[in-house]
């Protein structure tokens, strides 16, 4: 990144996928923070993967966004040992007494499970409205009633269809969860409201018009990937371009769409995210037409930023043959994308493996596409 000026705001979006996701997605961190560009982040948009390792980073660092060599010092390795600790979510991660204390949750409630395991298992805390100004963190999920993208961030919580909510106040865990909750495997999380301080908002802008009244006191949440699973709504439009950054690093840590496999609940409580087929066939059908969206957009001149993929082949860059040699192989980037969506501890061994693709990815398409 050295051709690109000082001092760039720089946008992240990062994909959801899972453990899978959240590994990789720390590799592209710390390839930025060996740039020293985490202190040039200016907005953050994540999914389901994404939003739990950013719970994470920030509930680490104070709730504030880590410096690059914080991140580096401190953030990334404590976040190693956490993730090949243990389970985030499955039956090991419950344990005997969590089963019997949850009972019937575990079979209708789990999204409500899930934010008490991102308290003990990673060490989520706080509140979204403790999160700092800069950079402004949205955290994607998809609302049941209205199917529009519903997000929260510092200053507000809502859909253009639903309304908004301008003083949240959700646990950070919370807010993760109705993120992560993949359809039918973790399911829809309930989220109590506030009866007061509903707006209806300008659809674009999300400027306040009106007060409305809010007769409902909860609504249902599921996964940020149900509408749109690589985070890009919240701060790239393809008719207004970039929002609230000068360029944009979209990572993307999605799954190939693979044969299909059969719904178990003994799978699910193993910790295993496989989904409905007709849900995974329309995810990967809307992450192909956004892509294409956004790589338009940048070959056209229109924004300035660059689409990591998880699984790209290192020949496709301009690298010598001892550059080469020095990468990953296409055999190990293929053993990366194919690592299973999933909330269970991930070896040593496939931590490094996941981390060091996303770095050399991002390091790779930066050096390529920004000379």
């Amino acid at each position: 990144m050295d051709s690109v000026k000082d001092r760039l705001r720089l946008g992240l979006a990062l994909s959801g996928g899972g453990v899978r996701a959240a590994v990789f997605h720390l590799g592209v961190l710390r390839h930025l923070a060996m740039l020293g560009r985490l202190e040039e982040v200016t907005q953050i948009s994540t999914v389901s993967g994404g939003s739990l390792i950013v719970g994470a980073i920030f509930s680490h660092a104070d709730l504030k966004w880590p410096t690059s060599r914080q991140f580096l010092d401190e953030i990334y390795p404590e976040l190693r040992k956490r993730l090949t600790a243990g389970d985030l979510f499955s039956l090991t991660a419950l344990g005997w007494r969590g089963i019997l204390r949850e009972n019937i949750r575990i079979l209708f409630r789990r999204a409500e499970i899930l934010p008490k395991l991102l308290a003990a298992r990673w060490g989520v805390r706080g509140s979204v409205k403790d999160l700092p100004d800069t950079p402004e963190w949205h955290i994607n999920t998809t609302c049941f009633e209205t199917g529009k993208n519903w997000r929260f961030s510092k200053r507000l919580m809502g859909d253009w269809q639903f309304g908004r909510h301008f003083s949240p106040d959700v646990p950070i865990a919370t807010a993760i969860a109705a993120s992560a909750a993949v359809p039918y495997a973790i399911g829809i999380l309930r989220l109590e409201l506030p009866e007061h301080g509903w707006w209806k908002t300008d659809r674009a802008t999300k400027t306040p018009k009106e007060k409305i009244s809010r007769p409902m006191q909860r609504v249902r949440l599921w996964d940020g990937g149900a509408y749109e699973n690589m985070g890009l709504e919240a701060i790239y439009k393809p008719a207004d371009g970039l929002q609230g950054c000068d360029f944009l690093i979209c990572s993307d840590a999605s799954g190939p769409l693979t044969a299909p496999r059969p719904f178990s609940i003994t799978g699910m409580l193993q910790g295993r995210l496989n989904s409905p087929r007709l849900f995974d066939i329309a995810s990967d059908q809307i992450r192909a037409l956004r892509s294409r969206m956004l790589m338009g957009s940048i070959l056209r001149g229109e924004v300035k930023g660059v689409l990591l993929r998880m699984g790209v082949s290192m020949r496709q860059f301009e690298m010598d043959s001892t550059a080469l040699a020095e990468r990953l192989t296409d055999e190990q980037g293929a053993v990366s994308l194919n690592y299973p969506t999933n909330l269970t501890r991930i070896s040593e061994d496939d931590f490094d493996l996941l981390s060091r693709h996303g770095a050399e990815v991002c390091e790779a398409t930066l050096v390529t596409y920004m000379k």
